[in-house]
C-alpha cells in the first residue's frame, strides 16, 4: 500500500499517493527553477499553484476518493503544459487546446473608468474605443445608456485573479497563458503612467455607486417592507373584518349570496390570489435588506402553487355560484283597485322582531334562522279616480317566486296590511317586493305611530316623505302629485 502524503497548494489541503506527490514535486521544482530567474516569477509560480490546486480540486470531485493519483498528476501536467513545452515554446511553440468559452468580467487592466467598455471588447473581440465611443453616442439618446453603463459597472465583476483574465478572453487557463497574462500586466503597470490616474478616479466613483447602490437597495427594501406589511394588514382586516371599511354593504350581500361553505372557500381562495403576491414582496423585502441564502426556486413554486390552488378555488366557487342564479330571474304581479274612500290606511304588521342596532345592508339583514329583506313601499301619483295597488314579487332564480320567500298582506276595510319583513326560505338571489300605490289627487293615507316608525327606518322609502315622520300618528294627502302632511 502507497503512503498517502498531506500538501497545502495555495492554502488548500490535499492527499496525495507517494508516486503522484514525487512527480508534482518534480514538476513544480522545474517550474521555480525556471521562473527564478524572471522578474515576476513569484506570481507567475503563484498562479501556477493555485491553478494546479483548482484542477484537482476538479478532479476529486464527484468522485468517491479523497487522495490524488498518478493519474491526476498526469492529467493536469497534460493541461497545463510540460516543462519542455513551455521552456521551448519561444523556439517551436506547441499546439495549443481548443479555447474555452468566453465569461464577461469588467476588464481592471484596460478601463478608463470601471472596465465595463474593456470587458465587453475583450467578451466580443473587438477594439474598446469602439465601445466607448457607442456609449458616449448612445447616452444623447435621454441618458438611457449611462444608466445602463452604471448597472453594468455594479452588476458584473471584475477580473482580478489571473484566472479569471483569461476566462475574460477566452484562453485556456494553462501554464504558458498565465505567464504571459502576467508578463503582460506587470508590463502595462509599468507603461501605464498616465492612465494609473484614471484608473484610481474610476476605482473611486465606483466605490460611490456601490455605496449609492447599497442606500438605495436598503431604502427600497425598507419602503417594499413597511408598504407589503401595510397591505397585508389592510387586506386581511378587509377580507376578515368588513365592518371596519366603507364598502362594507357590498361585502354583506355577498355573505348573504354565497353558501356557507362557498363563502369561506371564496375568503381563502382571495387570500391565495391576492395574499401570496404581497407576502412575496415583503419576502423580496427581507432579502434585500438582510443578505441570506434562501433556495428561492423552492419558495417560487410553493408560491405559485398556492397561488393557482387559489385561481382553482375561485374558479369552482363562481361556477357552483352561478349556477344557482338566473340572468333573466321570475317575476309575479297582480293589481288590485281600492276604495273609493277619501282615507287610506297603511298598517305594517309586525310579524318579525328585529333586534335594535342591528346592521341592515339596503333593507336586508341576517338572522341566526335566515335572512329578511323589507319590502319596498311606493306612492305615487294617478289621473285617475281610482287608487290602486299593484304588488310585485321578484327573485333572480329559476323558480317560482313563492318558494323562497315567506311574505303576508291584504287589503281589507280601507286598510292595507302587510308584513314588516319577507323571510327566506333559502339563500339571496336579490329578492324583492314591490308595494305601490297610485293616488289620485287628494287622497288621504293615515300612518298609525308604528307605521310612521316603520317607514322612517327603511331607506328606500321617499326621503321628503321620510324626513317629517316621527313616532305619532300622522296623516299624510297626495296634492301637486306629492304626499304632502295634512295640515
Amino acid at each position: 500500500m502507497k503512503k498517502t502524503y498531506t500538501i497545502n497548494l495555495s492554502g488548500k489541503i490535499f492527499h496525495i499517493d507517494e508516486d503522484a506527490l514525487e512527480k508534482l514535486q518534480e514538476y513544480i521544482n522545474t517550474l521555480k527553477t525556471y521562473y527564478t530567474r524572471e522578474e515576476d516569477g513569484n506570481e507567475i509560480m503563484d498562479d501556477i499553484e493555485n491553478r494546479i490546486g483548482e484542477l484537482f480540486t476538479e478532479n476529486l470531485k464527484g468522485q468517491f476518493r479523497e487522495v490524488i493519483t498518478l493519474d491526476d498528476v498526469d492529467q493536469v501536467i497534460a493541461t497545463m503544459g510540460t516543462p519542455d513545452d513551455i521552456i521551448d515554446e519561444d523556439e517551436q511553440p506547441r499546439k495549443s487546446a481548443p479555447k474555452q468559452a468566453k465569461k464577461l468580467y469588467r476588464n481592471p487592466d484596460n478601463k478608463v473608468l470601471g472596465g465595463v467598455a474593456g470587458g465587453l471588447a475583450a467578451y466580443w473581440g473587438i477594439s474598446p474605443l469602439l465601445i466607448r465611443i457607442g456609449f458616449v453616442l448612445l447616452s444623447f439618446y435621454y441618458g438611457i445608456f449611462i444608466i445602463v453603463y452604471i448597472i453594468l459597472w455594479i452588476a458584473v465583476l471584475k477580473a482580478k485573479t489571473t484566472k479569471q483574465k483569461l476566462e475574460m478572453k477566452g484562453e485556456n487557463i494553462n501554464v504558458s497563458n498565465i505567464e504571459r497574462s502576467i508578463k503582460d500586466e506587470y508590463q502595462e503597470i509599468k507603461n501605464g503612467k498616465g492612465a494609473a490616474f484614471m484608473n484610481r478616479v474610476g476605482e473611486g466613483l465606483y466605490e460611490v455607486f456601490t455605496i449609492i447602490g447599497k442606500v438605495l437597495a436598503i431604502i427600497i427594501g425598507v419602503a417594499l417592507f413597511v408598504g407589503g406589511i401595510f397591505m397585508l394588514f389592510a387586506f386581511l382586516s378587509a377580507l376578515f373584518l368588513p365592518n371596519l371599511y366603507p364598502w362594507k354593504s357590498g361585502f354583506m350581500e355577498l355573505a348573504y349570496a354565497f353558501t356557507p361553505l362557498n363563502f369561506t372557500l371564496g375568503k381563502i381562495a382571495i387570500s391565495f390570489l391576492i395574499g401570496i403576491p404581497i407576502i412575496m414582496i415583503i419576502y423580496m423585502a427581507i432579502k434585500l435588506l438582510f443578505s441570506f441564502k434562501s433556495n428561492n426556486k423552492v419558495i417560487a413554486l410553493s408560491a405559485l402553487s398556492c397561488w393557482m390552488l387559489g385561481l382553482v378555488m375561485l374558479i369552482f366557487v363562481g361556477i357552483s355560484e352561478g349556477r344557482s342564479w338566473s340572468i333573466d330571474g321570475t317575476r309575479y304581479g297582480e293589481s288590485l283597485e281600492l276604495s273609493q274612500q277619501d282615507t287610506l290606511v297603511l298598517l305594517v304588521n309586525e310579524r318579525y322582531k328585529i333586534p335594535e342596532n342591528l346592521y341592515i345592508d339596503h333593507n336586508v339583514f341576517q338572522l341566526a334562522s335566515s335572512n329578511m329583506i323589507a319590502p319596498d313601499i311606493r306612492v305615487y301619483s294617478t289621473d285617475d279616480t281610482t287608487p290602486t295597488l299593484r304588488v310585485q314579487f321578484y327573485t333572480q332564480e329559476e323558480k317560482p317566486v313563492y318558494d323562497n320567500m315567506d311574505f303576508n298582506w291584504n287589503y281589507k276595510n280601507d286598510t292595507l296590511r302587510f308584513d314588516n319583513y319577507i323571510k327566506l326560505a333559502g339563500q339571496w338571489r336579490a329578492q324583492r317586493v314591490t308595494l305601490t300605490l297610485y293616488l289620485p289627487e287628494n287622497k288621504k293615507v293615515l300612518l298609525p305611530s308604528q307605521t310612521s316608525q316603520y317607514l322612517r327606518n327603511l331607506r328606500d322609502f321617499d326621503r321628503g316623505v321620510r324626513s317629517r315622520l316621527n313616532k305619532d300618528k300622522i296623516l299624510l294627502i297626495m296634492q301637486d302629485g306629492k304626499l304632502q302632511p295634512l295640515m
